[in-house]
């Protein structure tokens, strides 16, 4: 789920950031949010919000987006205090939402991407407790999009909160982004789109091994400055998300457990007669994410994506290096010979 902050103080179709200056959104979201982590980061957001409020309030844009995920977390104290720091415009909330099934497994994979280490079968007891519990808190709370309007809804009226449901699979690759453009009334024909995606996502074996290096892993290397680049970036995205793998899917057992939730939150959500952009329908679990395969990796199946990763790191690494190495007859050096051994290497496992 994902959470976007329109503000509008003129007409117009021009989509900015403020004054052009970019705000750093994760900072914002991480004060209003969360209790940041660690003394440096604590000196690098301390005075996030109060900067925002300042460019907010010079800007002479038309419009400004402000989309952090992180703020589906805020408490309606949290809530109160963003929109005080946005005093000078007119707030929008935009929040994408899809399907529980496909959200649940996406919720685990970016708690690994931020270096936990709950293996999936506990992660999913958790989220039932929670659930049952009515728990507002992470990481039931960036699935229970009720809940998480219900807080915005609070301080703003309905018509100025808007839903937008993410397309099911098989779905236009351009779906998503032309529903979110109406809402923020942008032309997405004048957009220019990244040539690779920003987010690769894990298969259910190279999660697992992510998250048991994240568990061997001091604890220096899991601030958050530090592991984005290594364990988020890196790691996960550049190591592991290069390997050939298979959907993260919820275990069948649960389907029964995700239809009723979910049926419960589409209710809630058009009773609460919020703007919806795309339909109600989108938000029904798809059969496909469910499997009767089992929750747990076989050991020899981690083990081989374990070597597949420690082989294409090796690559990365004989590559960086293969312009400064000694070269071998006919141009070629040393290293750029290592590089490719290890990638057949890697394309073998």
């Amino acid at each position: 789920m994902d959470v976007a902050i329109v503000g509008r103080d003129l007409p117009g179709r021009t989509f900015c950031a403020a004054d052009g200056t970019p705000i750093d959104n994760v900072h914002v979201a991480v004060q209003v949010g969360r209790e940041p982590v660690g003394p440096i980061e604590l000196g690098v957001v301390a005075e996030a919000l109060a900067r925002f409020e300042s460019r907010l309030g010079r800007t002479t844009a038309p419009r400004m987006l402000l989309s952090q995920e992180s703020l589906s977390a805020a408490t309606p104290a949290q809530v109160q205090r963003f929109l005080a720091a946005c005093h000078s415009v007119e707030v929008h909330v935009v929040i994408t939402v899809r399907d529980l099934a496909r959200s649940v497994p996406s919720a685990w994979q970016q708690d690994l991407r931020a270096g936990r280490t709950t293996a999936y079968p506990r992660y999913l007891r958790r989220l039932q407790r929670m659930e049952s519990n009515g728990a507002g808190r992470h990481p039931w709370i960036q699935l229970d999009p009720p809940a998480v309007l219900a807080r915005w809804a609070a301080e703003l009226p309905p018509g100025r909160i808007h839903v937008v449901t993410v397309p099911p699979s098989g779905s236009p690759p351009s779906l998503l982004l032309e529903r979110f453009c109406r809402v923020v009334d942008v032309d997405p024909a004048g957009l220019v789109h990244p040539e690779t995606p920003s987010n690769t996502s894990l298969g259910r074996i190279q999660a697992e091994v992510l998250r048991r290096v994240n568990r061997e892993l001091p604890d220096d290397l899991l601030r958050r400055q530090v592991y984005g680049g290594i364990g988020k970036r890196f790691f996960a995205g550049q190591v592991l998300g290069d390997q050939t793998s298979h959907k993260i899917l919820v275990p069948s057992r649960l389907r029964p457990w995700c239809e009723e939730v979910s049926s419960r939150q589409v209710a809630a959500i058009e009773e609460a007669g919020y703007h919806v952009e795309g339909t109600l329908a989108d938000l029904r679990c798809p059969e496909a994410a469910f499997s009767d395969e089992a929750e747990r990796p076989r050991e020899r199946e981690v083990a081989s994506a374990a070597a597949t990763a420690l082989a294409r790191m090796l690559a990365i690494r004989a590559s960086e290096k293969r312009s400064s190495g000694p070269r071998l007859p006919g141009g070629r050096s040393r290293a750029g010979t290592v590089a490719d051994r290890l990638r057949a290497l890697a394309g073998r496992g």
